[in-house]
């Protein structure tokens, strides 16, 4: 196998691989729900348990020498942004979203995130998007209507379409941070940034808890949250970070973004299963369109 091929090889495996472990995330959220958790409650339990190990490995590469905190204002001021308005802001109106829609139904309309990779990174390009990607856009974008049209009803309470519309915003935000990151991947060591950022991202969470609610609750909730926290900040935080953030810097955003796609059908399936949601025929055959477009992706 040739270098560019083991390495286009690895760059899917990777992201397919972050897809598996976010998808993760979902369900543990929603059965920290039914424990009685608060999104912004679990959102800040997730970061200090993911902020701690990120602090630990940023701290022994500096100590050793490894990294060095000598970027440029312009690459600063990018982490800022992406730990604050990208990551932490698109991790709040997720969690938020999914406490009104079911995890499935989540996932579907995040998944939405790869057509906008694609249309921002053509848009700064200035560059036509190839008729291979609209065909595998097309296919799979039809997949995931399939999957959520059976969610689609007369919602008095009007749930449905405030947590959509805050799944929504998380998606055109994760798109905005997915491009940054690769634009910053060539310019900066990889876990060095991931380190970073999410240490930003951790400290931004904590200061909006603080500011809204009283600190010492945090420590005063029902056993089994901290359980789903501590798999959250390491299964489904830590790890697929990692595993994303290098899968981009090996096969690019878009074709991350579109691999990633994964995701949704691996959401699908645990939420069958842990949270007696629906899977019947029409989700299927829309797994089966996500997965065909996913395999017509091109370079």
């Amino acid at each position: 196998m040739t270098f560019p091929r083991r390495r286009q090889l690895w760059g899917v495996t990777l992201t397919m691989s972050a897809a598996l472990f976010f998808a993760l995330k979902t369900i543990l959220a929603k059965l920290a729900y039914l424990q009685g958790a608060a999104p912004l409650e679990l959102l800040a339990l997730r970061m200090l348990v993911a902020g701690s190990i990120f602090g630990a490995i940023a701290g022994v590469n500096l100590a050793r020498g490894r990294w060095k905190l000598d970027l440029s204002p312009k690459q600063w001021a990018l982490i800022l942004l992406l730990g604050v308005g990208g990551y932490y802001l698109c991790s709040f109106l997720d969690f938020a979203g999914l406490y009104y829609i079911d995890a499935s139904l989540g996932r579907m309309i995040l998944f939405l995130y790869p057509t906008l990779v694609v249309l921002i990174n053509a848009f700064l390009a200035k560059s036509a998007i190839s008729r291979s990607t609209l065909l595998a856009l097309f296919v799979s974008y039809a997949g995931l209507f399939l999957m959520v049209s059976p969610n689609l009803k007369i919602d008095p309470d009007l749930n449905f379409w405030k947590g959509s519309s805050l799944v929504f915003l998380s998606a055109l935000i994760y798109a905005f941070y997915l491009t940054g990151v690769d634009w910053f991947f060539r310019r900066a060591p990889m876990a060095f940034f991931i380190s970073i950022t999410m240490l930003v991202s951790t400290a931004a969470v904590l200061v909006n808890y603080a500011l809204v609610r009283d600190f010492s609750a945090l420590f005063a909730l029902n056993g089994e949250i901290y359980v789903y926290a501590l798999l959250l900040g390491v299964f489904a935080t830590v790890i697929p970070v990692y595993a994303m953030s290098l899968g981009i810097a090996l096969i690019g955003a878009s074709k991350a973004a579109m691999y990633n796609m994964i995701g949704p059908i691996a959401t699908l399936i645990m939420g069958a299963v842990f949270l007696s949601e629906r899977l019947g025929p029409v989700e299927i055959m829309g797994m089966a369109l996500i997965l065909l477009g996913v395999t017509r992706i091109r370079g």
